[in-house]
């Protein structure tokens, strides 16, 4: 169905896009083996990963998804995921532990002060709580993705749009192409926001979308080689060290080719 929801748009590309997300069905199954690949390449399927705080980084990665949570009102370049987490588990009649009823920021300030508590009641409950809901986590992804491909599509000129849509045209014909749009796009955004750039270039998924060439046999392959293409550059236009993500980026960018899932 969105295969041809794509095609449509090509034909028709004077209409606005960006009020029209798109509808994208899995089965209970397919959603399930979508949320352990993603738990997988963030957390290892690991509880204890569902809350962590990476070394260098100057906020805490909470859920499936690593869904970044800032400490204070200074927003840094990345895009906040888990208090949208939040509104959505609510929105969805789940109410997340009481303790973070009143929170518009991380408590902790420092990655020390995180992992001084990490055995606390607080983050154990957090812990549990989300290892719960790993349906809803998978939701939250599928629904950001509907909602990018329309924005990352107006966002391109005419000779771009051409080259998205095809592109997604090929991913979405099968379910392995689906969920490594899926994972990449939890894993490193939509390459929308102009915060998410190192010198001027970004890593979302609108720059892998447009990185893949025009004629190709095997798209999940091609698709990670393009990404690969994409986060080498970020990492050689870091302003800090981010050589040591690089290795565990590729391994999972190139394991999407190997994805057995019906």
């Amino acid at each position: 169905m969105l295969r041809f929801l794509l095609i449509a748009i090509l034909l028709f590309t004077t209409i606005s896009l960006s009020a029209q997300p798109y509808e994208i069905n899995l089965s209970s199954k397919q959603a399930n083996a979508l949320g352990q690949l993603i738990w997988e390449n963030e957390g290892q399927q690991k509880l204890q990963h569902l809350t962590s705080w990476n070394r260098g980084e100057d906020f805490p990665s909470l859920g499936l998804g690593h869904f970044i949570w800032y400490p204070n009102k200074e927003k840094g370049p990345f895009k906040e995921q888990f208090p949208a987490l939040l509104t959505y588990f609510k929105k969805h009649g789940v109410t997340p532990p009481a303790w973070l009823s009143d929170l518009k920021f991380a408590p902790w300030k420092s990655r020390e002060q995180f992992y001084t508590e990490f055995d606390d009641e607080a983050l154990s409950q957090l812990r549990v709580f989300l290892s719960e809901h790993i349906d809803l986590q998978v939701k939250f992804v599928i629904l950001r993705l509907e909602n990018a491909i329309p924005l990352i599509i107006a966002d391109c000129n005419k000779q771009q749009k051409k080259r998205v849509i095809a592109n997604l045209s090929q991913l979405t014909s099968t379910t392995q192409g689906l969920f490594a749009l899926l994972d990449y796009i939890n894993f490193k955004g939509d390459g929308l926001s102009k915060l998410e750039r190192y010198q001027g270039d970004g890593w979302g998924l609108k720059q892998v979308l447009l990185t893949m060439p025009e004629v190709y046999q095997d798209p999940l392959r091609i698709f990670g080689l393009a990404a690969d293409e994409v986060l080498t550059r970020r990492v050689k236009n870091a302003p800090r060290d981010e050589f040591r993500w690089l290795k565990g980026w590729r391994v999972r960018i190139h394991a999407y080719q190997d994805i057995k899932i019906r």
